[in-house]
């Protein structure tokens, strides 16, 4: 035989030893596989929600508390732009009071607010010129006595929402993947996120449950203690009887009212009140923690004032992980570092606010308020979770946080929409049918090939069982889910994979019946019937194709098997039974090739 015979073989030899390694590791378990053998991949292919069984969710997303969110935040800059255009001697982070002062921001839908200028020549800044280049976003409605109207233009609301879920499903995926769990497939559906996770107990769903609903926005934001005293008077008037009014000396020795409740029914109630007070624009009245309250163990909660203005955020965090302070008993806290423009924006704030309480808010709850004593360079940061708690029950809840942290916050809130417990007897008994009806029908294949084309019917079985080997071994190497529509792929591949043998058969027996040499009909063979065997995996590779980039869940997986099937399926056809062949004709030197 040629050198190239050779080559060729010892290419088929290695492909098939790799494949080997790969699938190892799926047969451990009915298998003696030696250890060294599975050590060199942990790589495997995982039953999916329909075989195994497991637990279905479906959440909303809430497009419109994104829109609100990028329309607050577009309106802050504009009014600190305008601001430092009046005059470019104005402090980097100048003071909330002053920004009130020179405008007043007035939301008047999710995508528009308004800008009432103290001075009416300020709001000629505001011009198409100065918008266009920083504030692409958003657009002119109106001008009127030196208020501005502005409203998202319509192209940024699309994105944005689009942005919502795409990033959305990002994020969640990401957690998931902090968590280890390989199996769950996550996928967006207009606003919806449909999040699958086979096999799971009962605690590992709690905690992927709270994980994935967990929004994780943080903020860092400066509490109105001079202003406190003033702004509450409106608010805390005719109180309830759940609520207690107390007053704290603040760093600068302003007295701060606060209000304070007792208890799940106290918080629930206080939380109603936070939500419907009419706060004058420019603040914002929140919830957060106060202590373990009385002797029964009730928790305490309090009211909070805080300044509007976010003055640094979660996006601007780069990495958290979990930490211990000695100081206090190796309490638990997440330690995060910030991007270099996040960085140097909080050392700006802590500047700007020394001798102030800076609130560091999550998910619209204040966690703390630790006092600025200097200001804070380095691009690091320490968020404390409350005082009190159980000390594991803290540890989990800090390493929770730091890994939605480091995964991203959610761009919007989720609200669950549907949620579905799937038990595995229907897809056990799915999957003992299918593989019971592959069997039979596989083995009616293989005899029918070898009773119709000797052998070249045998060699034929041998690429099927081959090409099924390296779609597995692919699968496998891909840390696949496999599931129903997967499984039926698979059997597709096998009729494709017969189809190719048949046709190159064909054409050698052809060859056979002009009474040429077997050499010289394999040849033949193998040259007339490549295009053929090419062009019918080929369209429906294509079909493949618009299948995954059209198709949603179950239509994706059984695309990508079907197109993986028809990659093997043209090795094994044209590659590697030509190897075979070629082998068989050479090296037994045959006078004639049993084709049928």
């Amino acid at each position: 035989m040629s050198n190239n015979w050779y080559l060729r073989f010892s290419t088929l030899v290695v492909v098939l030893v790799a494949a080997l390694i790969s699938l190892a590791p799926n047969f451990s378990a009915w298998l003696p596989v030696p250890a060294w053998l599975t050590g060199l991949s942990d790589r495997r292919i995982s039953p999916g929600l329909d075989i195994q069984g497991g637990l279905r969710l479906v959440y909303e997303v809430e497009v419109e508390e994104a829109l609100k969110d990028r329309r607050d935040r577009i309106a802050e800059d504009v009014r600190l732009a305008v601001y430092r255009a009046a005059d470019a001697g104005k402090d980097a982070e100048p003071d909330a009071a002053a920004l009130r002062k020179f405008a007043e921001v007035s939301p008047s839908s999710p995508i528009a607010f308004s800008l009432a200028f103290s001075d009416k020549a300020h709001a000629d800044i505001a011009n198409r010129d100065f918008l266009k280049d920083d504030f692409p976003d958003i657009k002119v409605m109106s001008r009127d006595d030196g208020r501005i109207g502005f409203e998202l233009r319509e192209e940024r609301i699309k994105a944005l929402e689009d942005f919502a879920v795409d990033q959305t499903a990002r994020t969640i995926s990401n957690r998931i993947d902090e968590l280890a769990i390989r199996e769950t497939t996550v996928i967006p559906r207009d606003r919806d996120i449909i999040v699958e996770v086979p096999g799971a107990d009962d605690a590992s769903f709690d905690r992927i449950r709270s994980i994935i609903s967990k929004t994780a926005k943080l903020a860092f934001q400066i509490a109105a203690d001079k202003e406190a005293a003033s702004v509450t008077d409106s608010l805390f008037g005719a109180l309830p009887p759940e609520f207690e009014r107390q007053v704290e000396q603040a760093p600068d020795g302003s007295q701060v009212p606060y209000l304070v409740a007792k208890g799940d029914a106290g918080r629930l109630k206080l939380k109603t009140f936070v939500e419907e007070a009419a706060v004058p624009p420019g603040f914002v009245l929140l919830l957060g923690r106060a202590g373990d309250g009385d002797g029964e163990g009730e928790s305490t909660w309090r009211t909070w004032l805080l300044e509007s203005r976010i003055g640094v955020s979660g996006e601007d965090i780069d990495d958290a992980f979990v930490s211990y302070d000695p100081q206090e008993g190796n309490r638990p806290f997440v330690a995060v570092n910030f991007t270099p423009a996040g960085g140097r924006q909080f050392k700006t704030l802590t500047g700007a606010h020394v001798n102030e309480r800076m609130a560091v808010v999550l998910d619209g709850r204040v966690e703390s308020a630790p006092v600025i004593q200097q200001e804070i360079g380095g691009g690091r940061a320490r968020i404390t979770l409350g005082a009190y708690g159980d000390y594991n029950k803290l540890t989990e809840e800090a390493r929770d946080l730091a890994l939605v942290f480091r995964a991203g916050a959610l761009p919007a809130p989720i609200r669950p929409s549907n949620e579905q417990m799937i038990g595995p007897s229907l897809g056990l008994d799915s999957v003992r049918a299918g593989v019971k009806g592959a069997f039979i029908g596989v083995g009616l294949v293989f005899l029918f090939m070898v009773v119709c084309y000797q052998l070249a019917g045998l060699i034929a079985v041998a690429m099927v069982t081959l090409n099924v080997t390296f779609l597995l071994a692919l699968l496998s190497a891909f840390e696949a889910t496999l599931t129903l529509p997967g499984i039926a792929g698979i059997a597709l591949t096998v009729g494709m994979a017969v189809d190719a043998n048949v046709l190159i058969t064909e054409r050698i027996r052809e060859e056979m019946r002009l009474a040429r040499s077997p050499r010289s009909a394999v040849d033949q063979g193998f040259s007339r019937a490549f295009w053929s065997v090419v062009d019918a995996q080929a369209t429906t590779f294509i079909a493949g194709v618009v299948l995954f980039q059209f198709g949603t869940g179950p239509i994706k997986g059984f695309a990508v098997t079907l197109m993986l099937g028809i990659i093997t399926s043209l090795f094994t056809g044209i590659f590697c039974s030509r190897v075979v062949f070629d082998g068989v004709v050479q090296g037994l030197r045959l006078k004639r090739l049993p084709v049928g």
